[in-house]
């Protein structure tokens, strides 16, 4: 090969290092776990906030049914020309109407509650699908490990196969030589043709192709010439310049030919190597790994969607306990009706011009009760406030989990710093955005454990790749090893 003496071949020793091992750390199904845990706790405490808020509207009522007695008592007092049955007909046309409102109120939330069961009942059904899918994909990972043993162990003990590695490897080792060698002509041509194609008098004999048989000129001209050349010393620069003009070109012809045959017995290799796959049926289980992860892709998917459904009736629940739901804003406006033919201010009003008491004592009364219902209605918004903030909380959970199971993090070889804490950051979390920012840290403290492939090829490739590369590293013979490898490499690379 051209110029492959002139160069000596630098001795390179990889070492290849696998990422530190964090001291006892979390496996990824046990952080998945913890998960799964902080979230139905938030679920169970966005239950009790609902059942506590349950009571807030008992004590509403309770004094919103006295505020009506009271009202009663004092329309009775101020109006005693009116009939009961007058009195009793007026509060027909309101209790129906209320009583019409909360029954299909509570209509409503029975549906909501038997849809959340059936989308609960849905969510947890493909959180078991999905572990049993992890289970059966890692059974599978580590029967595919095993095949590729028993490929490579084949492969190793094929006469041909061993052969052909070690013409890969002495091949990949002398191309190796010649590409150092071609940068370092290309490198030097590069410095040095600049001189010559600046020298006037060197370009002048090039141009007129002196020293060659289509030199033409005679006589005076062709003395003067001579002169030139042998004053310049052309020759041995003609010499120098035509190396460094034509020997790159002609070492990548020889290095792409070298390329070529090269590929060559990669290609047999390849072919010994499918060989040995179908016979221990490697290929098909490869296939059925892929079709298991594609079946956890949409296990994921569905799951996400129950989980969407889940978390939108809840919200619709959450919805129906605040004074904001459409049922009670229909309630309020029956009350307000009611209210403006009693105004609160025009009682008390009139209660001062009269000389009896007992109008007074009941505005009094009225008033105390109307003071209770506002404070009351204070500390209800206080904790509906609450109650929507852990409805965002487990909402976020929810999100974290399912950015968790996106990244594969719940698979067994992920694995997490023993430092990472997910309980106790969730536990203390008071908004979504400390939720969120949980993720960052999963994130930071999470690396991936080696699998048997890493270990011996260090190479994230292909497995029918990794197979080739380390059956050919394991055949060729001693320091022709590592030129095997990279020859397993570089066709990877080419395709």
């Amino acid at each position: 090969m051209v110029g492959s003496d002139s160069v000596a071949t630098p001795q390179h020793s990889h070492t290849f290092l696998s990422p530190p091992r964090l001291a006892m750390p979390l496996t990824g199904p046990t952080v998945h776990q913890q998960l799964l845990t902080a979230y139905n706790q938030a679920a169970a405490k966005l239950e009790q906030l609902r059942s506590q808020l349950g009571q807030f509207q008992s004590t509403q009522d309770l004094l919103q049914n006295q505020r009506d007695e009271t009202l009663r008592s004092l329309a009775q007092h101020y109006l005693p020309e009116l009939t009961p049955e007058a009195i009793q007909e007026t509060w027909s046309e309101v209790r129906p109407s209320m009583s019409e409102i909360l029954l299909r109120k509570q209509d409503h939330e029975r549906r909501l509650h038997e849809d959340l069961e059936a989308d609960t009942h849905g969510r947890e059904t493909q959180e078991a699908a999905l572990s049993q899918l992890n289970e059966t994909i890692a059974a599978a990972e580590s029967k595919q490990q095993e095949l590729i043993a028993a490929v490579e162990q084949s492969l190793r003990n094929n006469p041909s196969f061993v052969a052909l590695s070690d013409r890969a490897a002495m091949a990949e080792a002398a191309l190796e030589r010649a590409e150092a060698n071609l940068d370092e002509i290309s490198q030097d041509a590069a410095r040095k043709l600049p001189a010559y194609e600046e020298c006037n008098l060197f370009c002048y004999l090039k141009d007129r192709k002196f020293g060659t048989s289509e030199y033409a000129h005679r006589g005076f001209t062709r003395r003067m010439d001579r002169w030139i050349a042998k004053l310049n010393n052309y020759h041995e620069s003609k010499r120098n310049y035509d190396y460094l003009t034509t020997t790159p070109e002609t070492m990548r012809t020889i290095i792409a030919e070298d390329r070529d045959a090269l590929e060559t017995v990669m290609e047999e290799l390849a072919r010994h190597r499918d060989d040995a796959a179908a016979e221990h049926g490697l290929d098909q289980h490869l296939r059925e790994v892929r079709a298991l992860n594609r079946q956890r892709d949409a296990t994921l998917k569905d799951l996400e969607e129950w989980t969407q459904r889940c978390e939108l009736t809840q919200a619709k629940l959450t919805e129906l306990e605040t004074p904001q739901c459409s049922y009670y804003r229909e309630a309020i406006e029956l009350f307000r009706q009611m209210l403006d033919r009693t105004d609160t201010h025009e009682l008390r009003q009139q209660a001062r011009r009269t000389p009896e008491i007992t109008d007074d004592q009941i505005v009094a009364s009225l008033r105390g009760i109307e003071t209770r219902m506002d404070q009351t209605e204070l500390s209800s918004n206080r904790h509906q406030e609450e109650m929507m903030e852990q409805q965002q909380i487990h909402q976020a959970i929810g999100r974290l989990i399912q950015r968790f199971r996106a990244s594969g993090y719940e698979q067994a070889r992920c694995q997490f710093s023993d430092m990472l804490d997910v309980l106790t950051p969730l536990d203390r979390a008071r908004t979504a955005h400390d939720v969120d920012d949980l993720w960052n840290s999963i994130r930071r403290m999470q690396s991936w454990g080696p699998t048997a492939m890493d270990r011996v090829t260090n190479v994230a490739t292909h497995p029918m790749t990794q197979v080739l590369v380390n059956a050919m590293a394991h055949a060729a013979a001693g320091a022709m090893s590592e030129h095997a490898r990279r020859a397993g490499r570089r066709t990877r690379r080419r395709r």
